[in-house]
């Protein structure tokens, strides 16, 4: 698992995110998604976006599929 540089609100630990050797969610549409931000910092500015947007709406619709 990879660490990321913050942390989760009210907490000083910095949360973990489902990595390589990581134990993932369970779900493999939620660990991709995970998978794509776990470098994310070492792209461009714009580049992160488009990232994280693209996450977001997996995450999104893997939720809609869930939820039924």
């Amino acid at each position: 698992m990879s660490e990321a540089p913050t942390s989760t609100a009210g907490s000083t630990e910095p949360y973990r995110t489902a990595g390589p050797a990581g134990p993932g969610t369970g779900d493999s549409a939620v660990d991709e998604a995970l998978l794509a931000v776990v470098d994310v910092d070492q792209l461009p500015l714009r580049e992160q976006l488009s990232v994280f947007e693209a996450v977001h709406g997996a995450l999104q619709d893997r939720l809609a599929d869930a939820e039924g």
